[in-house]
Order: structure tokens, then sequence, then C-alpha cells
């Protein structure tokens, strides 16, 4: 069984994420939104798993100016249990998951990066495409999802997926534009219209990241 299929079976569903965050990163505090956007459920569901650790006695809470933050809690008598079966079982790139962010607009793509970064994720951001292959043909080996614009200067965000594609068949990818018919996207591209929020924005990151098929054959049909 790999690593991963070993954690979902201990910890299925949405609390393998939440516990992989808060176990993953056992000294950080965090909040509920916070949270939410890394394991990609809604606040609400968040919270509910949330009550149900902390009357388990395996998380603490506090307020830390004005908010209310959460953490693992190190005097729970199988703190180093869990932290270390979600160290184990858990990979270096699911414990902070790296995205490649491609946006002409410099305001969304820090934006976006802001949001991204709060939940947990490692993020390089792009102004064009040029900057992207760069950025990927230096760090491409722990890039596990590009998330681009489509419309952009000099290449299209369709051509730059399928570019990084070919070197690594097994990135995710996520489109997003703010015009819904675009040339060169297949029925199962992950597209994130514009204007997002940030709960749209986690959602569909999140379910790109959770998927077991590879999009090579998405942007092969795509270039069909």
């Amino acid at each position: 069984m790999t690593d991963s299929k070993a954690l979902t079976a201990l910890f299925p569903g949405p609390r393998r994420r939440i516990l992989s965050a808060l176990f993953g990163e056992p000294e950080r505090w965090w909040s509920l939104p916070e949270l939410s956007g890394r394991a990609g459920i809604q606040p609400a569901s968040v919270r509910s798993h949330v009550i149900h650790l902390r009357d388990s006695g395996i998380l603490r809470e506090n307020h830390v100016n004005g908010r209310y933050v959460i953490q693992a809690d190190p005097s729970s008598s199988i703190f180093v249990e869990l932290h270390s079966i979600v160290t184990k079982l858990t990979s270096q790139a699911d414990r902070a998951e790296t995205i490649l962010i491609v946006e002409d607009q410099p305001a969304t793509a820090q934006i976006t990066r802001i949001l991204l970064e709060s939940w947990g994720y490692r993020v390089y951001e792009a102004h064009c495409p040029q900057d992207a292959v760069r950025i990927f043909d230096q760090h491409g080996d722990t890039i596990r999802l590009l998330l681009s614009d489509i419309i952009m200067p000099e290449m299209t965000g369709t051509l730059l997926a399928r570019e990084l594609v070919r070197r690594k068949p097994s990135l995710r990818v996520v489109f997003m534009s703010g015009y819904p018919n675009d040339e060169g996207l297949t029925p199962d591209s992950a597209f994130l219209p514009k204007p997002f929020n940030p709960a749209s924005l986690s959602r569909i990151v999140r379910k790109e990241l959770d998927r077991a098929e590879s999009p090579a054959r998405e942007m092969n049909s795509a270039s069909d």
C-alpha cells in the first residue's frame, strides 16, 4: 500500500487533509478559514471536524488578535503517535504542495498567491508564460499544479499548459479566465471563472490536486 493510500485508509476524506495540516505543521496556529482553504472543504464542515477533534483532546484553541485559532495539542497522549503517522505517510510534496501561478495582472497574481500561501501551499508566481517556463525549468520537480490565466500576451494558458505537461505528465492544471468560451479547453478541463472567491479557488485547487488521473491525456486530447 502506498503512503497516500495508507493515510487515506487510516483517516478517510476531509479528516485526512485536516489532520495532515495540523500534524504536518504542528507548530502552526490555524484559523478556520486557513484550515478550510488548505483542506479544500467548506468552513462549516471544517468546524464540525474541529469540534470532534477538540472533544477528542488532540487539538487546542486560542484567540489571537480576536481570531479563533487551533493547533495540534502537544500535550495530547497521542500527539507523538499522530505526528509520526502523518510524517511517515504524507510525502514531502503533500505536506507543502507547490503551485505555479501564471497571471499577467500582478495584483490578481499577488492576491491569489497570498490566499494559497495562507492555506499552507508553497507558491511560485509568474506574470508571463516565459517566466513560468523559466520557473518550471528550475523547480518543476516540486511543482504539482499549474494555475494559469488563459488570455495572456505571447502565449495562451492552454499552450503553456500543454508544454509544461509534456515535460511533466503528472502536472495538474487549473485554467482561470473571465471569458467562459475560451478555445482550447476540453470538457474535462478544470476551469475557474473570474472573478472568483476564496472558497471556489480552494475547492478547485484541492479537487485537482486530489485527482488520480494524470492530466496528460486531457492536454493531448486538446491538441488533437
